[in-house]
């Protein structure tokens, strides 16, 4: 799992955007972000880490479009978030989404009844279950959202 620290040094650090960019895009100093997620004096008589500022947590979230800080925190409250789909359209393309969806999850329901079957299921049934579950829920929130839009 990790400790927040190291989620919080990978964002920054072992992302494909470039240091400098993201210090750009959050308005911090390229030397506190590469001093961010390091041991600080606390952890270590040679750390020179420094503290993360809470109110730059989304805008490094954002521009480094890396989620697992937050998946950190979440698995840590034993919450589990999901995206949203980036544009929820209309309610009744957002409910038509929902009812495939469902149909699908019901599928993979009982392609997990079958997987089950043996005992054991494959990486590749794992990864198939995992895949449309999450595609299921993400259906599901994005209908409860389109129906908050419309009718608030």
């Amino acid at each position: 799992m990790g400790s927040l620290r190291e989620h919080i040094y990978d964002t920054i650090h072992r992302n494909e955007k470039p240091l400098k960019l993201i210090a750009e895009e959050t308005s911090m100093s390229e030397n506190y972000l590469t001093r961010t997620g390091l041991p600080d004096h606390d952890e270590s008589e040679t750390g020179s880490g420094c503290n993360f500022p809470l109110k730059k947590l989304i805008p490094v979230i954002k521009s480094t479009d890396d989620y697992q800080i937050v998946d950190h925190i979440e698995e840590s409250l034993g919450r589990v978030a999901y995206r949203l789909p980036r544009a929820l359209g209309a309610l009744n393309d957002v409910v038509r989404l929902s009812m495939v969806s469902i149909r699908e999850f019901g599928e993979l329901m009982s392609s997990l009844e079958q997987g089950i079957a043996d005992g054991r299921l494959t990486d590749k049934e794992r990864s198939m279950i995992a895949k449309e579950g999450y595609e299921a829920v993400q259906a599901i929130v994005s209908l409860l959202k389109g129906i908050e839009k419309q009718y608030a």
